[in-house]
């Protein structure tokens, strides 16, 4: 009788301890199984984000291809205007006219001389002559803003003088010449604006003769409107 219970006993034992360990293992498992998931939903996180960065590296890099290209675009805009204007006006050359590119604008500078007399609103017939080739060059270019500036040097207007009183005035009146010259040889009036800078805006700083010279001069300034000229290229 006495083995029968310690059999009985001794098969609990066995019992109990075979569960707790099924408990323990169970217990285990499930922690395993939820360190498995949590570890595969991070990789699907990374993954995620990994693909996230890609596309916002693809959306970069064609953001980028686009934007240089349209750099590109306007570098040939400037350049065939630059290098139309040039052609115009190669025989002025040597009369000290300049053609170049600042800022996205082309800039015709024209010195006193190829223009006006000393002191004088009137253009000459060797000036004429020149923005008459200008004209030529810029009436079709419909995308693009002119705008006429007039720059004198710093020494004062006598007071005398009938026809102006003072720098302002001259550099405006003589903007406002070239402006109905340029419109009178085919450049559409709503392209041009006639601006006077008197002598505020000199090319050079000192007041030596040669440097008052220089400063004497007209800036005509080509400034394409990129945008509506890059959606027309866009849908031709």
């Amino acid at each position: 009788m006495k083995k029968t219970r310690f059999a009985s006993s001794a098969s609990a034992l066995i019992l109990g301890v075979a569960l707790l360990g099924s408990c323990v293992s169970s217990k285990k498992y499930k922690e395993l199984e939820a360190s498995k998931n949590a570890l595969e939903q991070d990789k699907a996180a990374a993954q995620r984000s990994l693909e996230q960065a890609n596309a916002d590296l693809r959306d970069r890099d064609a953001k980028l291809a686009q934007y240089q290209q349209q750099i590109a675009q306007k570098e040939r805009i400037l350049n065939e205007l630059r290098t139309s204007v040039n052609e115009a006006l190669a025989g002025f050359k040597e009369q000290g006219l300049t053609v170049s590119i600042r800022d996205g604008k082309v800039y015709v500078t024209m010195p006193e001389k190829l223009l006006f007399a000393t002191g004088s609103t009137k253009v000459n017939p060797n000036g004429q002559s020149a923005l008459g080739k200008l004209a030529s060059a810029i009436k079709t270019q419909r995308d693009t803003e002119i705008i006429i500036e007039g720059h004198t040097d710093d020494v004062a207007v006598a007071a005398d003088n009938v026809t102006y009183k003072d720098n302002w005035d001259l550099s405006v009146l003589r903007a406002t010449e070239i402006t109905r010259l340029l419109i009178n040889n085919g450049v559409p009036p709503q392209m041009v604006m006639p601006a006077g800078r008197g002598q505020f805006s000199p090319a050079a700083m000192t007041r030596t003769p040669e440097a008052r010279q220089s400063n004497r001069r007209t800036e005509i300034i080509l400034a394409p409107n990129f945008e509506k000229i890059l959606k027309l290229i866009q849908t031709n």
